[in-house]
């Protein structure tokens, strides 16, 4: 499966036919925190999918976002099990439907993802579009080409916003204006006593999936947060913490703040503190995250490493292609001597139509840059590309 080329949604529910999903309580939960997706830093995938290359962190997260989506979608019709349910959680195309109705009832998502340019776009393009969209903030094609690009690392409101739509429907969108609008206040607090630059703050709204706010009343009669939204603003209030543990006084009144904030004792926030810090220590090589880099600078290593996913994908996929040429001109020489099978013809006719489709994929990574457009061409026009080059393809 490949995140960054067509179809690989509908690969990723290919994937899941043979998967049993059975969460229980909080088990999710600590799963996702695990993978790095609670934390913003997704260092790793669940083990039961496969990347023909090693997944980077961009492809990471679109695939744990779909995956808690998910995982989300067959708790919730596991809880009730009927004979409809069942068929429910079996049908991935009413998965694909909910996540769309989802971010419909949300101002996060631009309409145009919805709309077809030419006649009626299939479910998971649509839903390929919002993951894109929600994954890289506020960059286009041409952006993420040239490595000016953001990830987004506060998707777990997506995956918690979810969680509410399928319970409610009609009142969802409230509860995601109340787990924002405490994200904000923690940031906003974190900034006033550390003396912390205002960029996470702006990198906050810019992630967040509503853009206008109205705090709704704390009164316990009124609202309530589930445990894991309150777990998780902990954990928000936690990523504040750490840059500034050496700070004790605003240490221990930005911890009260949070407390009072969520209506927890200071002990829950310490020992989520401590997991972060634990998480940190065992995954710190492969978090990018935890270099501060100027903007040139970051911009410079998103390209860089861009290339050299570019360059070491397309080159395997060559190489993948030459090797089934040979394996065409042993079969040729087969057809001068004796009869082929109906399979043996039917692998030549495809080989052929690969080669011919190769000229202008070989001709476009020849080219000054080509392994840049490459994946552009990949987007565009994924028919006209031989099938080592597609990953997503389901036999």
């Amino acid at each position: 499966m490949n995140p960054s080329a067509s179809g690989w949604v509908t690969k990723f529910g290919h994937v899941l036919k043979d998967q049993t999903f059975l969460f229980e309580n909080m088990a999710l939960f600590n799963q996702l925190k695990t993978l790095g997706f609670l934390y913003g830093f997704n260092i790793a995938i669940p083990k039961f999918i496969i990347t023909e290359h090693e997944a980077s962190i961009d492809e990471r997260t679109k695939i744990n976002l779909i995956y808690a989506m998910y995982s989300a979608y067959v708790a919730y019709y596991n809880s009730n099990s009927t004979k409809e349910n069942t068929e429910k959680i079996r049908d991935f195309n009413l998965f694909l439907e909910q996540i769309t109705s989802y971010y419909k009832g949300l101002n996060s998502v631009k309409k145009s993802l919805f709309e077809g340019f030419l006649g009626e776009t299939k479910k998971d393009e649509i839903v390929a579009r919002i993951i894109d969209q929600r994954v890289f903030i506020e960059a286009n094609i041409i952006h993420k080409t040239f490595g000016n690009f953001s990830l987004n690392p506060y998707l777990t409101i997506d995956y918690l916003g979810f969680k509410r739509f399928l319970s409610d429907p009609d009142h969802y969108v409230p509860a995601l204006q109340q787990i924002e609008k405490i994200g904000i206040l923690l940031i906003e607090k974190s900034i006033e006593l550390f003396k912390c630059e205002k960029n996470q703050i702006e990198l906050f709204q810019k992630s967040m999936l509503l853009k206008e706010h109205k705090l709704l009343p704390t009164n316990r009669n009124d609202f309530h947060l589930s445990t894991e939204e309150v777990q998780y603003l902990i954990i928000i209030s936690s990523l504040n913490i750490l840059p500034n543990k050496e700070d004790e006084n605003n240490l221990s009144n930005y911890i009260n703040f949070t407390a009072e904030l969520l209506r927890v004792s200071p002990k829950r926030i310490h020992l989520e503190l401590s997991d972060l810090k634990t998480f940190i220590e065992l995954n710190k090589k492969q978090i990018p995250g935890l270099k501060t880099m100027a903007t040139g600078e970051q911009l410079y290593e998103n390209l860089s490493f861009l290339v050299n996913k570019l360059i070491l994908r397309n080159s395997k996929r060559l190489q993948k292609e030459i090797k089934g040429s040979q394996e065409l001109v042993c079969l040729i020489t087969k057809s001068t001597h004796s009869d082929l099978s109906a399979q043996e013809k039917k692998k030549i006719q495809e080989q052929l139509l690969d080669i011919f489709k190769s000229i202008p994929s070989l001709a476009i990574f020849i080219l000054p840059g080509g392994a840049m457009l490459l994946p552009i061409f990949i987007k565009l026009i994924p028919k006209l590309l031989p099938s080592a080059f597609d990953d997503n393809r389901i036999p």
